[in-house]
C-alpha cells in the first residue's frame, strides 16, 4: 500500500499539471512576443529614415541692410537634401514675448520686387540658396527660381542665405515708393515699408518674423530644421546673434 501511495502522488495530476501549465504559459509567451516584434519592425521599416546634416549658422543684426544677413552652411550631410522636404524653424526672445517663424516651401515666402535688366522679378523663397545643389550659379543678388527655397537641393558647401531690404540702387528696388528698406535712414529700423505677410516681407523676416530688428548681439536664436518626409528634427542650434 506504502509503495502504491508513494507511486500516486508521484505521477498523479499533482505533481504534472504545474510543470505542463508553466510550459504552456511560456510558448504562449514567446508567440505573444514574437508577434509583437514582428508589427514593431513593419512600423519602423516603413517610415522613412531621416538624414542627418551639420551646418554653421551665422545671425547678424548690424542695423543696416548691408552688413546683416542669416546664412546657413551646410557642412556635412548623409546624402543631398532637397529643400522641398525641409522646414526652417527659428525661435527666440525678446521683452517677454516669444518669436516663433516657419519657412515651409510654398508657403512662407519673401515678396520683394527686384530690378533686372530687363524686367522686375519678384522674389519669393528665402532663404535663398547658393552653390552646389542650386543650378544658377548666382553670386549676387538672388534672382533665378531655382535659388528659392524649395528649388534646391542641399549638398555639402550649400550656402542659404537671406538679407533685409535695402535702398534703391543697393540690393533691392523699391519702386516707386524710391528708397526704402532696413537701416537707410535709422539704424535697426524700417523706412517706408510696413511688415504684411506674403505681401510685403523680406528675406530678413521671412526667416526671423515680424520684429527681428529687436536682436541685438549676445541674443539666441534657435534654429531648427525638419526633415517632413520622417517629422525628424536634423539640426537643431542655438545661435548666438553677432
Amino acid at each position: 500500500m506504502h509503495y502504491l501511495k508513494r507511486r500516486t502522488r508521484k505521477n498523479g495530476e499533482d505533481g504534472v499539471s504545474p510543470v505542463v501549465g508553466v510550459m504552456l504559459m511560456l510558448v504562449v509567451m514567446i508567440i505573444i512576443a514574437a508577434v509583437v516584434s514582428g508589427f514593431a519592425g513593419s512600423l519602423v521599416s516603413g517610415k522613412e529614415k531621416s538624414p542627418s546634416i551639420s551646418m554653421d549658422v551665422t545671425i547678424k543684426n548690424a542695423g543696416s541692410f548691408s552688413n546683416s544677413y542669416f546664412e546657413a552652411k551646410v557642412l556635412s550631410l548623409s546624402e543631398p537634401i532637397p529643400t522641398s522636404n525641409l522646414k526652417l524653424v527659428t525661435t527666440w526672445a525678446k521683452d517677454g514675448t516669444t518669436h516663433v517663424t516657419s519657412v515651409v516651401p510654398g508657403d512662407s515666402v519673401c515678396n520683394w520686387s527686384i530690378k533686372l535688366q530687363n524686367a522686375d522679378r519678384l522674389l519669393k523663397g528665402s532663404p535663398w540658396g547658393y552653390g552646389p545643389g542650386v543650378n544658377s550659379m548666382n553670386s549676387g543678388i538672388p534672382s533665378e527660381l531655382d535659388q528659392e527655397f524649395g528649388n534646391y537641393t542641399l549638398y555639402g558647401g550649400t550656402l542659404m542665405y537671406a538679407l533685409p531690404e535695402g535702398q534703391q540702387g543697393g540690393y533691392i528696388d523699391a519702386g516707386s515708393k524710391g528708397s526704402q528698406g532696413y537701416g537707410i535712414e535709422t539704424s535697426f529700423t524700417y523706412t517706408n515699408m510696413t511688415f504684411a505677410a506674403q505681401s510685403q516681407t523680406d528675406g530678413m523676416q521671412t526667416v526671423l518674423g515680424e520684429g527681428w530688428q529687436a536682436l541685438r548681439t549676445g541674443d539666441i536664436v534657435n534654429v531648427k530644421l525638419v526633415h517632413t518626409p520622417s517629422g525628424s528634427t536634423i539640426f537643431n542650434k542655438n545661435v548666438v546673434v553677432s
